[in-house]
């Protein structure tokens, strides 16, 4: 009994967000229904899984070689629905298909093997052969060796599609300080959660993957910490993927801030001069910066004009991006309500600052003036204590 509720837990787990994230409408939530499509997967592996370790042989001779295939899937499949979320727009498959190749040709490979033996032969390489580790030769060495190749693959697919997520995410985030304000809403931080389950799965998978799946025929409570961690995680990813929202900034909206802005500012500054001071009244008289989730569309619609003109008067003039700019004016203000209150609470100074959060204010309060709110008001406090 513990044993078939072990094997079940990521069959329920992946079959539950395979149907709640296919609910939603493709066309408004690609990175949602990629999402679940990379749960599908997940569901037909666990399935195979379920067969093997059951053990229902007779089901597994035809899982086998899509069990390969599943498991080299899901890393470049998550990679994509990273992607999604940071950088394209939707799942294109002329874009896409060669995150798919390699596992394909091991899937070819591996069928081909499985399709050169009968199924009493294949059943002995599985269970026997493979768990035993004795010479090999013929179309067995051959099976062996493509099996070998796949768990390789395996591993580094998850260090490379790990590392290639990061680097998706960091370039996501530095786009995004160009047109946002609040760049650690729950909205944008669940990417780095999302991306941290990738870090966990990996290991874990990694770790199987070095022991072999023919170690856990051996005994059933060695399944309990694969089943557990991979059910939670599959459930976390599930979770954090319904409630989250692409932050892709299409090239289109993006314009150009490229390597010949520096051109374009000098041909366009004598044209500037209206937009530069509409910019500063908002900003100085009017305080746009309290709004907390303020965005460069927010300034452009008020002023009037297009987002390449902003980021232009911002980036060369100011010599930063949007989102440090505005909340320069925020610690300002700040610090204009510590010498008035230095026993103000965090909470409240970064809701009448327009911080998203304390730790967003604490965050730019010490990157801005290299030290933090805390010793900022002990020294007003000192220098109030000898007056």
């Amino acid at each position: 009994m513990l044993k078939l509720t072990l094997l079940l837990n990521p069959i329920y787990v992946t079959l539950f967000w395979a149907i709640t994230l296919h609910i939603h409408p493709r066309n408004t939530h690609f990175p949602k229904a990629f999402l679940g499509k990379f749960m599908v997967v997940a569901f037909l592996l666990y399935l195979s899984h379920f067969t093997f370790f059951y053990p229902i042989p007779e089901a597994y001779h035809y899982l086998d070689s899509f069990y390969n295939l599943f498991s080299l899937l899901l890393y470049p499949m998550y990679y994509i629905y990273i992607r999604l979320l940071t950088v394209d727009a939707k799942f294109e498959l002329k874009k896409h298909y060669p995150y798919f190749i390699i596992p394909l040709v091991l899937f070819l490979l591996y069928g081909t093997g499985i399709l050169l033996m009968t199924k009493e032969q294949h059943l002995d390489f599985v269970y026997n052969i493979l768990p035993s580790k004795t010479h090999t030769s013929g179309i067995f060495s051959y099976q062996k060796n493509i099996y070998l190749l796949s768990r390789v693959v395996f591993v580094l697919q998850g260090i490379v599609y790990l590392y290639l997520s990061n680097r998706e995410i960091k370039r996501n985030k530095s786009t995004i300080e160009h047109y946002y304000t609040n760049t650690e809403s729950s909205n944008i931080n669940n990417i780095y959660f999302l991306n941290l389950t990738l870090i966990f799965t990996m290991l874990i998978g990694i770790a199987l993957s070095f022991m072999g799946k023919e170690l856990f025929l051996r005994s059933t409570h060695i399944l309990i910490f694969p089943s557990l961690f991979l059910s939670v995680l599959l459930f976390s990813i599930g979770l954090l993927g319904s409630m989250q929202k692409a932050v892709v900034i299409s090239k289109e909206e993006q314009e150009a801030v490229t390597a010949n802005e520096e051109k374009q500012y000098d041909s366009l500054s004598p044209h500037l001069a209206p937009i530069r001071e509409k910019l500063l009244h908002l900003f100085i008289e009017e305080r746009i910066y309290l709004n907390k989730d303020l965005t460069l569309w927010d300034i452009t619609r008020t002023i009037g004009t297009n987002r390449t003109y902003i980021s232009l008067i911002i980036n060369n003039e100011h010599n930063t991006n949007f989102s440090s700019f505005v909340n320069r004016y925020r610690i300002n203000y700040a610090k204009e309500i510590l010498q008035k209150n230095s026993l103000i609470n965090n909470q409240d100074l970064a809701d009448m600052t327009g911080f998203g959060s304390v730790i967003s204010l604490q965050r730019s309060f010490q990157q801005i003036e290299n030290k933090s709110i805390t010793k900022y008001k002990a020294e007003i406090n000192q220098i109030a204590g000898c007056n």
